[in-house]
């Protein structure tokens, strides 16, 4: 019996001495819901602590309690909550962001410590970039969240808000009382495929699958496309990191010395890595730089993870804040490519009466395959949506789920789902989407577009239009468009109509008819404004300057070959009816004619190396270049056949480029050059376009006047540098402001030929004299400089040009000044 009682008091102290206890729980951002990797918990009076994972956990299994544990990480207000004494408990932190001042600090004589590890990280960069490698492809799965935050009570309020917020109000709330109330309008899963090829550079994404709900989502296709991984690629191991079309400075990138400074905090063990932990400063608040911690690893430099911010002292528009966090794993080959990635976008509150918008993407990257290049065909298509990408089997999204959905984004699903479902929030939603598109969509059609239903001009008086097209419900082969017009006053009809077939989505490849009669313009023809219907809109209001009936019938075919290599032709057939006092002589006859018939052959050819192209519904869409320029060059033989009066040819070159110039800003070039062969009519020449009116435009030449200048050979560069913060960053009032220099430099080469000249008499058949027009001294270019600052009040822009040459010229004036207003970050 005793030696029994003594078994059993030795068993219940060893219990004691040896008891575990099990905290475990989750860090997320009290007002977003977002879990909070890397930061700190510890138990209060003792050194026992950890570190949460990319999903916010933490897991402690201490031998003794304490009373409390606390949480805390740069950038948020601490917390600490109290522990029972039992043996397993979840505590889980909702911590809320604080808004903080970077702290000045000094360094003793010599060199700070981080600057040797950043800089063997920047010089062993090549070594990781995932870019060296040959090949890489990978499984990734990406999840956007999009909401509606900063909800003030005012705004909640509104009648219209309340029938939205009744409805949802039996939804669970998605953060507890301790967060801000928000709103989701969009989530999306997206399973794919991502294939890299170096030399030639090449992307391509290939959705498997896709689930898209949102509000004013009609088609998921278009949305798909850009819901993928390809647009939520951040690769800190380049100099520059492209995000919302800002370019922001890397912190191991080669100029790092010249932003940022370091401070080296700890050495921290990751997994079986030993790494540094650094904090990055930017050296001016407002430059396009992060903040926040990056880790190195000990043994070669490389980053094992970072979570950076751009804080809304960036030189930014509403935008509050860009978070990234991202964790990297190596390849077999030895480039690193990132495991897990996430980021917050939080776009700020226009006024304190309405809401913010706040955007979050996660990305899971898997299955690594390096150095197996697809064939360079293959990247064809940038992103390509599988026949079935659709098509999900009930249980598909729980199988290939990296982690589960969590109660919060249940909750929001269900509250999409019931959002998108409001008869007001459907009527707001199309109402922007018919807004912002121009179209109406209702069933198989689409109605407008809206900004031309209604115009007014000396010619036509009150012009009344209406068109339709078919959209990917009705056919994904078959596109029909009409469009109808009449003009009260000069009582025409006014009419376009084409019948496009779609016969190769992935090369992409179609031919069209069309049909046409309208009131065109010398020198402002729609074929120059299509896709901006904003525009030409508003240039058939008012005076017209040199108004003619235009007809045009023809056919036109185009094919991509490869990738951004894209070829077009054509048959064009046209009749000129002069609106205005214009006569021209007969090449032959020399007699006074007014109008005249054309009939054209057309080839072209475009190529974007690396433009970005998306299908948006039964249309492609660019997105631009990410590097290269993008070239085109057309050609056209006008010949007297087919009812044509004319002989001529014309040839012509465009280039367009975007260049990151760092610490100097953006730069972006236009180059234009062409050549018309033949003697004909001045409206058959370029006619240079100018601009008389008080605000600034990229299209023009902005201190030449109105078909100032005509020609049939010319060169023309117009470039545009955005310095974004460049030197008024550093002037200390200034900053504040956010103010942004901008310059101009406009050139052109012109001439035209003695015969073209002779083409247009000065007088009519009956003496009257004739308006003409004026031409360039081959030798001396038209050249205007200007300079200006954008960002004022964050949405105006002041424009000051210099006029230099043909200063002699009726009506040039030296000096002018452009006003704009324009929506940018």
């Amino acid at each position: 019996m005793l030696r029994y009682l003594l078994f059993t008091g030795f068993f219940l102290f060893s219990t004691s001495v040896w008891a575990q206890f099990t905290i475990k729980g989750k860090v997320t951002d009290a007002e977003t819901g977002d879990p909070i990797p890397f930061a700190n918990v510890i138990l209060k009076g003792t050194t026992t602590g950890i570190t949460t994972d990319f999903e916010g956990n933490y897991f402690l299994s201490p031998s003794a309690i304490s009373d409390s544990i606390t949480v805390s990480y740069l950038g948020y207000i601490r917390q600490t909550k109290a522990l029972r004494k039992d043996p397993d408990q979840t505590v889980n932190f909702q911590l809320r962001p604080e808004s903080f001042e970077l702290e000045a600090f000094v360094f003793e004589a010599g060199e700070n410590p981080a600057f040797e590890i950043i800089r063997r990280a920047s010089d062993r960069r090549k070594n990781f970039d995932k870019r060296s490698l040959e090949a890489y492809e990978t499984k990734n799965y990406t999840k956007i969240e999009i909401d509606i935050d900063n909800l003030s009570e005012d705004f909640r309020q509104r009648r219209s808000v309340q029938k939205v917020t009744s409805v949802l109000d039996s939804i669970k709330q998605l953060t507890d009382d301790e967060g801000e109330k928000i709103l989701p309008v969009f989530f999306s899963e997206t399973f794919s495929k991502f294939y890299y090829r170096n030399n030639p550079e090449l992307k391509k994404e290939v959705i498997e699958k896709s689930k898209v709900t949102g509000v004013g989502i009609t088609d998921g296709s278009t949305t798909s496309q850009i819901t993928g991984s390809v647009f939520q690629e951040y690769n800190f191991y380049k100099n520059w990191l492209p995000i919302l079309n800002k370019d922001f400075i890397s912190p191991i990138s080669d100029g790092w010395k010249t932003y940022y400074d370091y401070d080296l905090l700890d050495s921290v063990l990751i997994g079986q890595d030993t790494t540094y932990k650094l904090q990055v400063y930017p050296r001016r608040e407002q430059d396009l730089a992060f903040t926040g911690f990056i880790w190195i690893k000990k043994a070669d430099y490389s980053l094992k993870q970072v979570d950076l911010t751009i804080p809304k002292e960036a030189n930014l528009n509403f935008v509050d804040r860009i978070k990234i966090q991202q964790e990297l794993i190596p390849t077999p080959a030895g480039p690193l490519i990132p495991s897990k990635t996430r980021v917050l976008i939080k776009i700020a509150q226009v006024s304190d009466n309405t809401p913010g918008l706040l955007a979050k993407f996660y990305t899971v990257t898997d299955s690594i395959l390096v150095n197996d290049p697809m064939e360079t065909k293959f990247f064809n298509q940038a992103v390509e949506l599988k026949p079935d990408y659709g098509i999900v089997e009930s249980d598909f999204w729980e199988k290939y789920r990296p982690d589960p959905l969590s109660v919060e984004e249940l909750a929001v699903l269900q509250m999409v789902d019931t959002l998108k479902n409001i008869p007001i929030i459907k009527f707001y939603s199309e109402g922007l989407k018919f807004f912002a598109t121009g179209y109406k969509q209702i069933g198989k059609l689409d109605f407008g577009p809206w900004p031309e239903f209604f115009n007014y001009n000396n010619v036509e008086g009150v012009r009344l239009g209406m068109g339709l097209r078919t959209n990917y419900k009705f056919s994904k082969k078959w596109e029909l468009k009409a469009y109808g017009a009449y003009g009260f006053q000069d009582e025409e009809w006014k009419y376009s109509a084409s019948v496009t077939r779609i016969l190769d989505r992935a090369r992409w490849t179609t031919i069209q008819a069309y049909s046409s009669r309208e009131i065109d313009q010398v020198g402002l023809e729609m074929s120059n404004l299509q896709g901006n219907s904003i525009f030409l809109a508003a240039s058939r209001f008012g005076t017209l300057r040199s108004p003619y009936f235009s007809s045009n019938h023809g056919l036109n075919i185009q094919r991509e070959f490869f990738k951004g290599f894209l070829m077009k032709g054509g048959l064009n057939l046209s009749q000129f009816d002069p609106l205005f006092d214009f006569y021209f002589l007969d090449k032959d006859t020399r007699e006074y004619k007014s109008n005249f018939a054309t009939t054209e052959i057309r080839a072209g050819i475009r190529y974007g190396r690396d433009e970005i192209i998306i299908i948006n519904d039964n249309e492609r869409a660019s997105l631009g270049s990410v590097k290269w320029p993008i070239f085109e060059v057309n050609y056209a033989r006008g010949m007297d056949l087919l009812g044509g009066d004319l002989d001529y040819q014309k040839l012509s070159l465009y280039v367009y480029h975007r260049i990151n110039l760092g610490l100097f800003g953006v730069g972006r070039y236009e180059l234009d050059a062409g050549k018309i062969f033949g003697e004909v009519p001045y409206p058959i020449l370029k006619n240079h376009l100018g601009n008389e009116t008080l605000f600034y435009t990229t299209a023009a030449f902005n201190t030449m006047n109105f078909t100032e200048f005509t020609s049939d050979r010319y060169f023309s560069i117009r470039y545009r540098q955005s310095f974004e913060g460049f030197l008024l960053n550093s002037i200390p009032l200034i900053q504040k402001l956010k103010w942004r220099l901008v310059g101009n430099v406009n050139a052109l080469w012109g001439s035209v030929s003695d015969r073209n000249l002779a083409n247009i008499p000065t007088v009519d058949p009956v003496g009257n004299p004739l308006n003409s027009f004026g031409r360039l001294d081959f030798g001396t270019p038209f050249l205007e400089l200007g300079y200006g600052v954008e960002n004022i009040f964050k949405f105006f822009r002041v424009d000051f040009f210099h006029r230099m040459t043909y200063l002699d010229n009726p009506g040039a004036k030296p000096f002018h000044v452009k006003v704009s207003a324009q929506f940018i970050l």
